[in-house]
């Protein structure tokens, strides 16, 4: 669909973008007529309008290449005069017609000018050609269809050939042609505003040249600007002759001036401008009228120009090693950009070493390079390699003249971020005139070193362009042809500036009643200046109240011994460095504490450091005694076991039975037993009615229980339970239960109900329960501990019965038991024996369970 509708936007853009030539028709209401389709451009031309339809009162307009140009009301004519002044032009009439404007019709027209007289004809052919070349030069455009012929006649013999001219040129077969004789060439010119005609004079002969040459090769040698030029032709005996231009100027052709060095070699004596892209041509003529064609052209670059003034070059020489060799830094100043055109290409170093010379090349964005050297070795020297050839060689010397320094006698700041050095040699004199001149090095470091020149009759300079704030170290040797002089050194600021910091200040007690003050240096870069005085400043600890301060002057090293004069606080002590610039903040203060014997104590760091200390040690001692007190107390050990059992998980603390050790699990092994098997009389007990009793005893538990899912609770009307045989049997997770302290526990059970029994008068044939409505999750067993109430769950839950076996159907009031999750789980064990007595005596019986069956009366 997308591509369906691009298709209609390029056809409805070429429709209403077509003017009048042809991309579309117009259907004419009328007609458009002009003097002539074809025009001669500047002339005027009579444009005249007629509407098929006349009705009076209408408005019409000419447009000339969209543009009205003619407007008037009129029935159903106008007319007008336009200028031609475009090669390709359209005019359009329109009418007004109830507000839309209705096109009449419209014309392109054609603009030109007749043909020019032909000039400038010539026919050329070589020795063995077998073809002669006419060409002709057109001077003026006719931006019309121009035919051009050119016609030859000889009168005496009535020859005449005619050819047709293409684009200025012919090529007419040299046989047709009488040698010996000249003709008359007849060059026409004709399109539909005229025509135009000349004639030449022709001949054969004189239109033989020689063959045109080839440019082979193009050279500057030796840095020279004027090329060298190899060429190739079929006769090196013709005169050369050569043309050229600049492709970057886009100048016109230039003849040149040659030199003949021997054949087919030539010297250009005009010098061409470096670095520009030329093209020349090459011809070979047998006189000044007869030259052949210009060869192909040939495209050249002028190199640029080399380096003419050596590099500005230095070295450093750090300490000798044990192998006799030394590391020489040699660095060099690039050259600035109008000292060469063209391209750089690289450094090249070299020195001589037993009559070896080594080299290497450096690339063009190094400006230092260091060498491991023998002692031997006295000089290196250095070449800046460009396009356009070498710089001249800059040596450099690496051997110390052992003449004394120069002598500094001023080097202070100056204006304008600079420094003033003044020197003298006066005890020079005796070795002067071999003074070639002087060398001038400055550095803030290491890496940011500059060097500077200076010729052999100078006695100071300026410095330029240093920062404030930072220390320069200046060296001035004095150079000769043989080596450098020693050093002088010296140290400036081009401006000082406060220090940035204060020093770092300790206090030592020396004796009783003394303290030494010492205080670091500051680093360099924090000095911004050289440093004049100190001053110290003492302070109350307490209240940071000032005591009194004292100005020294700088010395090395940096102390003071003060004398503590009378009983005091603690003190603090600070300390500030003054330069030319000002006194810099105060440093770090260090604190004296000071007792009654007037001595000064730990300083602030110590001090503090031993009270953190201290107070650790002393909290850690007295919670390790609460700690070791606290486990000592059994009631506090069972108190955190309790704590634990609560808040932890309930089966970390859970005491399962040992079911291998149960009674009924080795009389199910013995096979002297035989299978239980039902007996036939067993039946479902009748149901006996109940009395509803409801307790008011509530248990006291004086540990904390395990909390449980809250269940809904049961109203239990009457308990029975049904004498059995039978003992509980209890195994514990990590001992067994022996006999005694079975009976025990059933005396200490008996003595908890007893004073339930003796309230609502039960009759306790083997054990009485007392049962406590609500959830059964717990009971308080014999031992006192937390136990589980599974196993009463059991007896206290209602039998399920089933109607199709003929079992009883429960009451509508049920007794809603809930299967209760074992938490502290107390295995029953039934013998063998007690539980065939409770099958003989038809008690319901719950092998997970005892001998119990609870039942509930209606309500």
């Amino acid at each position: 669909m997308d591509f369906i509708i691009g298709v209609w936007q390029v056809v409805f853009f070429f429709l209403f973008n077509c003017k009048l030539c042809g991309c579309y028709g117009i259907i004419c209401a009328g007609t458009v007529t002009v003097e002539s389709n074809i025009i001669r451009l500047g002339t005027n031309l009579t444009v005249r309008c007629q509407s098929d339809t006349e009705r009076c009162g209408r408005h019409f307009a000419i447009d000339f290449n969209g543009t009205t140009v003619f407007e008037k009301t009129n029935c159903s004519y106008v007319q007008t005069e336009i200028v031609i002044n475009q090669p390709k032009s359209w005019v359009l009439c329109r009418v007004k017609q109830n507000e839309n404007w209705h096109i009449v019709c419209g014309q392109d027209l054609t603009a030109g000018y007749p043909p020019p007289k032909p000039t400038k004809f010539n026919c050329v052919t070589h020795r063995h050609s077998a073809y002669v070349n006419c060409s002709m030069a057109v001077t003026t455009e006719t931006h019309l269809s121009t035919n051009y012929t050119v016609t030859f006649e000889h009168k005496w013999t009535s020859q005449s050939l005619q050819y047709e001219m293409k684009n200025g040129h012919v090529s007419i077969p040299r046989s047709v042609f009488n040698e010996t004789l000249t003709y008359e060439a007849h060059v026409k010119g004709h399109n539909e505003l005229g025509e135009a005609n000349s004639t030449f004079v022709f001949s054969v002969l004189n239109c033989v040249i020689p063959i045109t040459p080839d440019i082979t090769k193009v050279e500057f040698n030796n840095g020279s600007f004027s090329p060298t030029i190899r060429w190739e032709s079929s006769d090196d005996s013709l005169k050369p002759s050569i043309r050229f231009r600049s492709v970057d100027k886009n100048q016109d052709w230039v003849l040149g001036k040659v030199t003949e060095l021997q054949d087919g070699l030539i010297r250009m004596k005009e010098r061409l401008e470096p670095f520009m892209s030329y093209v020349l041509e090459l011809r070979v003529c047998v006189n000044s009228t007869n030259c052949s064609m210009w060869s192909h052209p040939f495209n050249i670059n002028s190199p640029g120009i080399a380096p003419s003034h050596k590099l500005d070059v230095w070295r450093i020489i750090n300490k000798k090693d044990s192998h006799g060799l030394q590391d020489v830094t040699v660095l060099w100043k690039p050259y600035e950009s109008e000292d060469y055109t063209g391209n750089l290409l690289q450094y090249k170093l070299s020195y001589e070493e037993k009559d070896k010379v080594h080299e290497m090349n450096c690339s063009t964005d190094v400006t230092r390079h260091t060498l491991q050297l023998p002692l031997e070795v006295a000089e290196i020297n250095v070449n800046a390699i460009a396009s356009a050839g070498s710089s001249p060689t800059a040596p450099v010397s690496l051997t110390y003249t052992g003449k004394p320094a120069p002598i500094i006698t001023y080097l202070a700041p100056a204006p304008g971020d600079s420094v003033r050095l003044d020197w003298d040699v006066s005890h020079y004199s005796e070795g002067v005139e071999r003074i070639v001149g002087f060398v001038v090095q400055w550095h803030k470091s290491p890496v940011h070193l500059q060097w500077k020149r200076l010729a052999k009759d100078s006695t100071y300079t300026f410095l330029e362009g240093m920062q404030a704030g930072v220390l320069y170290n200046i060296s001035l040797y004095i150079e000769e042809a043989s080596g450098v002089s020693d050093p002088a050194f010296g140290q400036v600021y081009s401006k000082e500036e406060k220090p940035l910091t204060g020093p770092v200040v300790s206090i030592i007690p020396v004796e009783e009643k003394h303290v030494l003050i010492q205080w670091e240096e500051l680093e360099q870069e924090k000095r911004r200046g050289f440093i004049t005085n100190y001053t110290i400043y003492f302070r109350r600890h307490t209240d940071k109240r000032p005591i009194q301060n004292t100005t020294l002057p700088y010395t090395l090293p940096s102390s003071l011994n003060w004398k503590l004069l009378d009983p005091q606080d603690s003190f603090d002590v600070l300390v500030s460095a003054w330069n030319s610039a000002g006194e810099g903040p105060k440093g770090k203060a260090a604190t004296c504490y000071s007792d009654k014997s007037l001595t000064c104590g730990k300083t602030v760091s110590d001090y503090t450091t031993g009270k953190m200390v201290a107070g650790f040690c002393l909290v850690a001692a007295v919670l390790i005694v609460i700690l070791a007190n606290l486990m000592y107390l059994k009631c506090v050990r069972q108190r955190m076991m309790k704590m634990c059992m609560s808040m932890g998980v309930t089966w970390l603390f859970e005491n399962l039975p040992k079911f291998d050790n149960s009674s009924a699990i080795k009389l199910l092994k013995d096979e002297s037993y035989h299978p239980w098997e039902p007996f036939p009389g067993d039946s479902d007990p009748p149901l006996t009615p109940i009395e509803e009793v409801t307790p008011s005893w509530e248990r006291q538990d004086s540990y904390p229980t395990v909390l449980h899912e809250d269940v809904p609770e049961i109203s239990v009307e009457r308990q029975s339970c049904i004498e059995c045989p039978y003992k509980p049997q209890r195994t514990e997770g990590f001992y067994e239960t022996t006999e005694e302290e079975v009976k025990d526990e059933e005396d200490q059970f008996q003595s908890l109900i007893s004073p339930l029994h003796l309230q609502y008068g039960f009759s306790w044939d083997t054990s009485s329960i007392p049962v406590i409505p609500g959830p059964l999750n717990s009971i308080l067993p014999m031992d006192g501990s937390l136990g589980s109430l599974s196993v009463l769950e059991s007896f206290l839950s209602t039998p399920q019965s089933n109607e199709n076996d003929g079992g009883i159907k429960e009451d509508k009031r049920n007794v809603e038991t809930r299967n209760i999750e074992q938490r502290s789980f107390i295995s029953q064990t039934v013998l063998p024996n007690d539980l065939e007595s409770c099958l003989l005596n038809s008690s319901p019986y719950s092998p997970q369970g005892g001998c119990f069956h609870l039942l509930q009366e209606e309500a």
